[in-house]
């Protein structure tokens, strides 16, 4: 059993039920997120320990919030009461034609007025084998992208294993340029990182490489691909690149795919058809079958393909945490009988 560190906001999402739209709602259904809460909510499901650094409300909902992360088996020893309130996200399921809709309310929240001082963080990284954080949590604000770097570097020192998910939100950020350059220095800490974009890589005219190469999903030109892969390894000296594909049409019926870049080889998956069933949290699913793989010392292609096994899985599971086992796993991996389990 692996210990894992997380750095990050637990949001409380409401969404109307049974599809219907905002304006349609007379009622809104709640439970808990936040991109690295539910990395960790997974990998405790999957077996190992955990623990979430960050910042909550002393009201009832922050008692809510402890509530949950009791029953996830998600340590709270990082966890602080801080003034401000619990962020907020809706979310509007979308069907067929209808894209599904999200609104963040989360201004002036526990977690992105809480700065490093406030956090007793002596020993944080003692027995532990991994740190992980997102590019959410460096988007809000200046003192929590502060606390990232400063966590991140502390988890270097230490010889912790860094993952870094890129997690671009277009409102969290006043340009794509500007997420590109502020990110590259946490991930210049990292070892490995989860996406493609926003990453900082200037080629020798001062132009951004993948810009160049037009280079964007779907990634059929292997040539480009494996060419940016390897100069995003190299410029920021990481141990893997893990990222997905999605194709979507006009029904709740994706295409998806994994690749991993790790020792100047490229792993990737099928191409697997899917109905889907909730979206949200899909890619901390893809990023806690990642960590989960390295932690129990598989191999590249094996790595991926558990990694991919929580991403398809997580799309059949409402709510923001994917409820997965090791049994379920395998399960996947060995592509057996969806007849029911009896």
């Amino acid at each position: 059993m692996k210990k894992v560190v997380g750095l990050g906001e637990i949001l409380l999402r409401l969404s109307p039920p049974n599809y219907q739209t905002m304006l349609q709602a007379s009622c809104l259904e709640c439970q808990f997120g936040g991109s690295e809460l539910n990395v960790l909510a997974t990998l405790a499901q999957l077996g190992h320990k955990t623990s979430l650094i960050s910042a909550i409300p002393d009201n009832e909902l922050g008692k809510m919030a402890e509530h949950f992360l009791f029953a996830r088996q998600i340590e709270q020893h990082y966890l602080i009461k801080h003034k401000g309130r619990l962020g907020l996200y809706y979310y509007q399921k979308g069907f067929s034609v209808r894209a599904s809709q999200v609104i963040y309310d989360r201004e002036f929240s526990s977690f992105s007025q809480a700065t490093y001082p406030d956090y007793p963080l002596e020993g944080v990284f003692d027995q532990v084998d991994w740190f992980h954080v997102s590019g959410i949590t460096a988007a809000l604000n200046d003192d929590t992208y502060e606390l990232a770097y400063r966590l991140m570097k502390m988890a270097q020192e230490k010889g912790v294993k860094i993952s870094f998910d890129l997690n671009y939100r277009a409102s969290l950020w006043n340009s794509f340029a500007e997420a590109r350059e502020k990110l590259a220095p946490l991930i210049e800490l990292a070892n490995v990182c989860i996406g493609l974009e926003p990453i900082l890589l200037l080629d020798e005219t001062g132009r951004d490489l993948k810009d160049e190469l037009q280079l964007k999903p779907p990634y059929e030109n292997k040539e480009d691909l494996l060419t940016v892969l390897a100069a995003i390894e190299k410029r920021y000296q990481l141990d893997a690149i893990a990222f997905t594909q999605r194709e979507m049409g006009y029904s709740n019926e994706y295409k998806l795919k994994g690749f991993l870049y790790e020792g100047q080889t490229l792993y990737e998956t099928e191409k697997e058809t899917i109905q889907v069933l909730d979206r949200v949290g899909t890619g901390d699913a893809f990023t806690a079958g990642i960590i989960y793989g390295c932690l129990m010392g598989q191999e590249g292609q094996q790595v991926l393909d558990t990694a991919m096994a929580s991403f398809v899985f997580k799309h059949t599971i409402e709510g923001d945490v994917n409820m997965i086992t090791p049994s379920d796993i395998q399960h996947l991996l060995a592509h057996d009988s969806y007849e029911i389990k009896r």
